[in-house]
């Protein structure tokens, strides 16, 4: 009996040693497995003009396509001293050197190196004598390259020799107004620029001239300015320069709780003899989710504080969990158990950091599951992590049950954040079996998460050949190579996999057009009426639209309108806006708009974005849930990032031969475009500028007030001819060119197909559906713009002054002026169709 007891207390105790030597081991296995995600290492670089401090460029750890680094300019002044500061963090630096190249990056133009510098504490400071061969007033890129013993760094931006300029002027005058924000005094200065007070002052998210003096003086919220404003400019015209000062404020709350905004003021100035003058002030104010602050209401809200309304969020079905993002920070929020989870986050909680805090990326939530767990992507510039100093397209796993995130992808790009956003933000999504679909350079890549599989299912997609939901769930395209003339749309849903071919009955092309929710839109035109008009351009007048179900693979509508036809269409909200066209004179001219509002409404959503008001703080967005929190403490969770075992990069070839156009506006890319007129549309209306994958300035705001007419004539050849070849012959004698363009006409070639044979070095542009306004530009250059007047008639423009613009008429053999609005209706009564060379 003894021996038994003996025997299984021996039994007992050797089962308990094992069990806890057994859960030591596996605790300590999975240490091993997960970890927080490792702290930013990499140094920052400042330049000084003067005593200010400029710019703040943060280190790459991989050579990036110079042609699309394009963020500030370094003015250097007629000393050509380039003096900058480098906050190395800890990191060992035993050299430093620079590159300038053409802002294509293909030719070096100056470079330098030193490795004889002073270290002070954590900084070293160093100037460089800049050679004297830069063309003053003209860009040229900016490479600073640091040496360590194992990494090399690369810090990208743009530079231009300034000489003797007003810039120490402009930025005198920034600092200047920005201090007055803050005063007690700016009545005695601030009025003087102000415009008619009819601004929103009812937010401190954005604030301009229009708003009132106490709106541009923050009101009654009070903060402090953390750290030093960073000031960067954006653009060196002839006419204004663009500067930027961002910043951090932090605020006590009434729960005394610290809060933290970031702040960016949008300066666009023209000094002249007389004054400064503001052409725009902005400033927009973001606040940084804290989830230690109190961040659930009495009544059930999720304050997300001063930002706007335009909120990136997903649900589950049950509606208790909710998944948001807000300036570069993934949230989500349980109301079930009241927690907060911040799932990814540059920032750490030891206060702001400038490297952590740098707004260079972006994060899309791909899907939300039942349990709360999330699939999302960040793209752009990688903070700290595994991928520091990289920017790419990181795909990531939120599982709520482990509380841990896993990198499932990596896909590494050359280009700057700015572009990738503008190129890839248009298709991201990831299916129900772990197949992520992503949209790069035209082509669309199906990756399998499970393998890191990747296949092209879509290639060669240009703009207006494709369309893609709101969801980003369906695609639907016709091949590139016969946008106008195809009878078949292609509808991929890329939850399933499966692609659809949709056809028309008769003789007619379609088109894709757009989604309406998931709903699609194509429309449909006769094939005899497809044709190419006088100056090289397809019409496609469409009969009519259909609206088809593409979960039910069913036409819900079609749309016509008699003795009109479709150009196309813009979605909103709840409606589709459908722009008419007419033939008038055998051209399509504009003939209004129509809408369409048969959508069923949206079904009703647990979560509410709305807006709550304070005294000093003034609008707030907040989240309303349905379900109350609850009613324990509100629990914070930070997760754990996985280790991974094996590489999960993923190398895709990009194409290189695209022409896009880039419009710039505060320094960020605000559209990516294959069509120039597009572009010089946005810019003109947001005071930006346009450039091409070279960094070449194609359109800027910046022009002279008023242009002579430019004289011009036609050749000996085209004398007798058309007005049409008389056009574009005298656009070639003004460049010493002689040839019969009528004979080339006569031949099948069209005006546009002649320009560019024969304008080798310079670019044609077809500015077709651009403003006169937009025009311009290229006249104040000396070019002369052709334009056509009806259906087999063009003039050139060819001059212009604040009130008139002039055009040479080859029938009337004469220069006439026009008023603006009389210009602007006899150029679209013949479709607005425009050529211009730069």
């Amino acid at each position: 009996m003894r021996k038994n007891l003996i025997k299984a207390v021996t039994i007992t105790m050797s089962f308990l040693i094992s069990l806890v030597i057994f859960s030591v081991l596996t605790n300590r296995a999975n240490t091993e497995l997960i970890a927080s995600m490792q702290d930013a290492t990499l140094p920052v670089i400042s330049f000084y003009y003067g005593d200010m401090k400029l710019e703040e460029l943060h280190g790459y750890v991989n050579e990036m396509d110079v042609s699309g680094m394009r963020d500030s300019i370094l003015p250097i002044d007629s000393t050509r001293e380039m003096p900058l500061e480098i906050n190395t963090y800890g990191m060992d630096i035993d050299s430093i050197s620079y590159q300038i190249r053409s802002t294509d990056g293909e030719r070096l133009v100056a470079d330098g190196t030193s490795a004889d510098f002073i270290l002070d504490g954590q900084t070293i400071n160093i100037s460089f004598q800049i050679q004297n061969i830069l063309t003053e007033d003209e860009e040229y890129a900016l490479v600073i390259i640091l040496e360590s013993e194992s990494d090399t760094l690369y810090y990208y931006s743009r530079i231009m020799s300034c000489g003797d300029s007003d810039m120490q002027t402009y930025i005198d005058f920034v600092n200047e107004f920005h201090s007055y924000t803050f005063s007690d005094e700016a009545d005695e200065f601030i009025p003087t620029y102000m415009d008619q007070n009819t601004g929103d002052s009812t937010t401190l998210n954005y604030v301009d001239l229009s708003c009132s003096l106490s709106q541009i003086t923050w009101g009654a919220f009070e903060g402090d300015i953390l750290g030093e404003p960073v000031m960067s400019v954006k653009e060196i015209l002839d006419t204004y320069t663009v500067i930027t000062l961002e910043y951090v404020i932090t605020a006590v709350n009434e729960n005394g709780e610290t809060e933290y905004y970031n702040v960016e003021e949008y300066y666009r100035l023209r000094n002249t003899t007389d004054r400064m003058y503001v052409l725009n002030f902005e400033r927009t104010m973001n606040q940084i989710f804290r989830g230690e602050n109190t961040v659930i209401s009495d009544s059930s809200e999720l304050l997300l504080g001063i930002r706007d309304s335009d909120v990136c969020y997903e649900t589950n079905e049950e509606g208790d969990k909710i998944a948001f993002v807000q300036e570069g920070e993934l949230w989500c929020y349980d109301t079930a158990d009241n927690t907060l989870v911040q799932v990814f986050s540059f920032r750490s909680s030891e206060g702001i950091d400038a490297r952590e805090n740098w707004d260079e990326h972006e994060i899309k939530i791909v899907r939300m599951d039942e349990a709360g767990s999330v699939d999302f992507i960040v793209y752009g510039y990688m903070n700290r992590g595994d991928h520091e100093g990289e920017v790419g397209v990181a795909i990531y796993h939120y599982d709520a049950l482990a509380r841990t995130v896993e990198e499932e992808a990596f896909l590494p790009s050359d280009k700057s954040y700015e572009i990738v956003r503008a190129e890839m933000g248009q298709l991201m999504f990831e299916n129900e079996q772990g197949i992520i679909y992503l949209m790069m350079e035209g082509t669309v890549y199906r990756i399998d998460l499970s393998t890191l599989e990747t296949e092209a299912v879509i290639t060669n997609l240009k703009e207006g050949c494709y369309a893609i939901s709101e969801s980003n769930q369906y695609i639907a395209w016709v091949e590139s190579d016969s946008i106008y003339t195809s009878s078949t749309i292609y509808l991929m849903d890329m939850q399933s996999g499966q692609t659809q071919k949709i056809t028309e009955e008769g003789d007619v092309y379609i088109l894709p057009l757009g989604f309406f929710g998931e709903d699609f839109i194509y429309g449909a035109a006769e094939a005899e009426s497809v044709s190419l008009n006088a100056a090289g351009n397809i019409d496609f007048p469409m009969q009519y639209l259909i609206i088809y179900d593409s979960e039910n693979n069913e036409i819900l509508k079609q749309y016509s309108k008699d003795g009109m036809y479709i150009e196309g269409i813009s979605v909103e909200s709840v409606y589709i806006t459908v722009n008419l066209i007419k033939e008038e004179n055998g051209a399509y001219v504009s003939a209004g708009e129509d809408a369409i509002m048969d959508r069923e409404a949206e079904a009703e959503n647990d979560v509410i974005v709305s807006e709550i008001t304070a005294e000093a703080k003034q609008r707030q967005i907040v989240i309303t849930l349905s379900d109350e929190p609850d009613g324990s403490r509100l629990q914070m969770i930070v997760p754990k990032t996985v280790i991974l075992e094996e590489d999960r990069t993923i190398e895709i070839e990009t194409k290189e031969d695209l022409t896009e156009y880039y419009v710039y506006v505060k320094g960020e890319v605000l559209l990516a475009t294959e069509s120039i007129s597009d572009a010089i549309t946005e810019a003109n209306d947001n005071a930006g500028v346009v450039v091409d994958q070279e960094q070449q300035y194609l359109w800027k705001r910046a022009r002279s007030t008023s242009y002579d007419a430019i004289s011009v004539s036609a050749g000996e050849a085209d004398a007798d001819a058309g007005s049409i070849a008389q056009c574009v012959s005298a656009i070639l004698n003004l460049n010493g060119i002689n040839i019969s363009v009528s004979q080339r006409m006569e031949e099948g070639d069209t005006p546009k197909d002649i320009l560019e044979a024969e304008l080798e070095d310079y670019r044609v542009l077809d500015l077709t559906g651009c403003t006169i306004e937009g025009l311009l530009f290229y006249i104040s250059n000396g070019h002369p713009i052709f334009a056509m007047t009806d259906s087999d008639e063009a003039v050139l423009i060819v001059g212009y002054n604040s009130e008139e613009i002039y055009c040479y008429d080859p029938t009337a053999g004469s220069t006439e002026s026009y008023t603006y609005s009389d210009a602007e209706s006899l150029f679209s009564s013949a479709g607005g169709i425009f050529f211009a060379y730069y």
